[in-house]
């Protein structure tokens, strides 16, 4: 059976029924709330572990999935083709050694960033596949060890603020620009001379701004939406691949975090701190409060 979405008007009158009827009337959000605080406590008492037997206890998972069977499980190898060796892998990454230095991490599997570097449109790259899978597995690692990192070290925030630090650091355009200011964009693997343009054009923009993550930087618009405004645009790839290596270091490390956090605060630091002491407030909220800040007149 399919639920229309309830209105506000509407449980606000639900909520005014409820006390003559005895009741209690909880809303859809409230519950959803308690779930995720319920899941938080149990991860904060008993780590993922006991993280994911809540979620399994509670149905939201099914437990014959055994999904901490997954997360234990071995690493799969990212070449293709398994006649493929070291060579072949080198041969698309001849700077290797360079970057592994700006990144601060040394691959096991160099086939794990010959796979984060790759754009889809590199089609010389037959050892590996492209940046998606990694981009998909790093976005919700940085995601998952940004929010820990604020809720231990950013306790006398409100909850808005709070929100609004995880967003202005877990975004594509602060994920895009770090990308610059290490200069992981130079060994990006790719064919594609308009999206190359973008590229460029942002890098130099950040380069006037002596790559420093400002308000300014993080209200540009993606290039998806560069036909909107007359701006600099964001181009997304760059935060993507900032996620993909984020996975391309969990998997190479055997899935340890600390090894991923390791590495990536070494180049958030100086936005976590300076957006923990001065919070970004989010582009949508500003405007909101801009617009319920005057009064209006009918």
């Amino acid at each position: 059976m399919i639920h229309e979405a309830i209105t506000v008007d509407e449980e606000n009158s639900y909520a005014s029924m409820c006390s003559f009827l005895n009741k209690q009337y909880v809303s859809d959000k409230s519950m959803a709330d308690s779930v995720e605080a319920l899941l938080g406590a149990h991860f904060q008492s008993g780590g993922i572990r006991g993280g994911i037997k809540f979620v399994e206890w509670i149905g939201i998972l099914p437990a014959s999935e055994n999904v901490q069977n997954l997360i234990d499980s071995s690493v799969v190898d990212p070449i293709l083709d398994k006649n493929a060796t070291l060579a072949n892998v080198n041969f698309h990454l001849p700077q290797w050694q360079e970057f592994e230095k700006r990144l601060g991490y040394h691959f096991n599997n160099r086939a794990f960033l010959l796979q984060a570097l790759t754009h889809s449109s590199y089609s010389p790259n037959r050892v590996t596949q492209s940046y998606e899978r990694l981009e998909f597995i790093g976005d919700a690692i940085l995601d998952f060890l940004i929010t820990c990192y604020i809720y231990e070290h950013c306790g006398v925030l409100n909850p808005g603020e709070v929100t609004d630090l995880r967003s202005a650091l877990v975004n594509n355009n602060t994920f895009a620009s770090l990308v610059v200011r290490c200069g992981f964009h130079k060994f990006l693997l790719m064919i594609n001379l308009k999206l190359q343009g973008h590229i460029d054009k942002f890098a130099e923009y950040l380069a006037t701004k002596n790559h420093v993550i400002d308000d300014e930087v993080l209200i540009l618009l993606e290039e998806k939406d560069l036909n909107m405004a007359e701006y600099v645009d964001v181009p997304k790839v760059l935060g993507d691949v900032f996620e993909a290596l984020a996975g391309a270091v969990y998997l190479d490390s055997n899935k340890d975090l600390k090894t991923v956090w390791r590495v990536f605060y070494k180049i958030m630091w100086k936005e976590i701190d300076l957006f923990s002491k001065n919070v970004p407030k989010n582009v949508i909220r500003r405007l909101y409060e801009c617009h319920t800040a005057y009064p209006t007149f009918r």
